[in-house]
């Protein structure tokens, strides 16, 4: 579900291309200095409507994409600074401000954090170790999606029927895989073996940051890259998962869990706080079909390999300078990326994911006054109204 900051960013755009604020100059809708008019537009369109603010608008080191609205989401992010410093100030004063404040202090606590290295998930680390079993294994996945970590093996949600979109129904897709996309996996492209390369490179290093000597290290790189082939190899492509009808597969929880004897559907459910429905949708069946044969024909400490691996991964970022150094550098070789994003923003997109709510009431007040939620003058900066471009 997009985030309230997201809906922020959305109303601002509309808001900014009809709206004049009080001693402003009016904005044009269509400005000729952000085009190239020295190029026909039948022989190309883009570069004719956006080719001088393309040139004079280049993609910052930090970011992977440039265009007029990421303009604007920066210009947010920046009073979205001022919020969060607030809140930090006065998180004693207010209960409003106390949740918001408090976890911006500790994202921003780089100091604090560098000396904890990676206690904060040792625990973690330490409840993946000792499980016993495949049961062991399916409730720890409940365990992480019911507690902030990116749960893997399978996506899982509750949403409408598309069928009878009055009923909410839960949904289980295929997941369980580290890279963006199958086709990493499977291609043997250059790119995608360079990326491959570079991914067995960073498994190694992050379980080596956790304490696993060199053949340890070794052997959960294994683990994860077999897995994750394995999974991969049964998910859909791209151009299957558009077919409405083929990722529509409705199932009673008694006959799902009888194509995938290792698993009760229903119990797992339950564990995952999903209860009172008598049927579920499945994306790919033939993927959970994959993915009961790998609970059977793997072995416990490759699985728990696995299990640990998806919560440095998830962790990694708000970890000390190694994890966050590292973890940069393999997303440097999937994006392009030149620099890492500004702390600042990192905490405060954690946030806006974690309290979006709670942010955007925050903001709102803050940030918006007057009859019928009429934005305060102080909103409007400059930002191109034409160039509409995404890079």
């Amino acid at each position: 579900m997009p985030s309230t900051q997201t809906f922020l960013w959305a109303s601002l755009a509309v808001f900014s291309l009809s709206f004049t604020p009080p001693g402003k100059k009016k904005r044009k809708f269509i400005d000729p200095v952000n085009m190239d008019l020295s190029v026909r537009p039948g022989d190309n369109f883009y570069q004719y409507a956006n080719g001088n603010w393309v040139k004079n608008n280049p993609v910052p080191s930090s970011k992977t994409r440039w265009g007029s609205f990421d303009e604007l989401r920066e210009e947010g992010l920046v009073r979205m600074r001022t919020l969060l410093d607030e809140a930090a100030a006065n998180a004693a004063k207010d209960p409003k401000m106390q949740k918001i404040g408090d976890l911006y202090i500790s994202g921003m606590d780089s100091a604090g954090l560098q000396k904890l290295g990676y206690q904060p998930i040792q625990s973690d680390l330490d409840r993946i170790a000792a499980l016993t079993g495949t049961q062991d294994l399916l409730k720890e996945i409940a365990f992480e999606r019911g507690h902030g970590i990116a749960a893997p093996l399978i996506g899982f949600n509750v949403g409408p029927d598309r069928k009878n979109v009055t009923q909410y129904v839960p949904q289980v897709g295929q997941g369980g895989t580290s890279l963006p996309d199958r086709d990493y996996y499977l291609k043997n492209d250059a790119r995608s073996t360079e990326i491959r390369k570079a991914y067995a490179v960073h498994l190694n290093n992050m379980f080596r940051l956790i304490g696993r000597k060199d053949a340890a290290a070794a052997a959960a790189t294994d683990a994860v890259l077999r897995i994750e082939n394995a999974l991969a190899g049964a998910e859909m492509g791209r151009v299957e998962m558009r077919d409405p009808y083929k990722t529509y597969n409705k199932f009673a929880w008694k006959d799902l869990s009888a194509t995938t004897p290792a698993i009760d559907w229903k119990a797992w459910a339950a564990q995952m706080q999903v209860t009172g429905a008598d049927s579920v949708i499945v994306t790919n069946p033939s993927f959970l079909k994959a993915v009961n044969l790998l609970l059977t024909a793997v072995s416990l400490d490759d699985w728990k390999a696995y299990l640990q691996w998806n919560v440095v991964r998830s962790a990694a970022p708000f970890l000390s300078n190694a994890f966050e150094e590292e973890s940069f550098s393999f997303n440097q070789v999937l994006t392009g990326q030149k620099e890492q994003t500004p702390r600042w923003q990192r905490v405060s997109g954690l946030i806006d994911r974690s309290l979006g709510d709670l942010l955007g009431e925050l903001y709102v007040e803050k940030y918006f006054s007057g009859a019928g939620g009429q934005p305060a003058a102080d909103l409007w900066g400059s930002y191109p109204a034409g160039g509409l471009d995404e890079r």
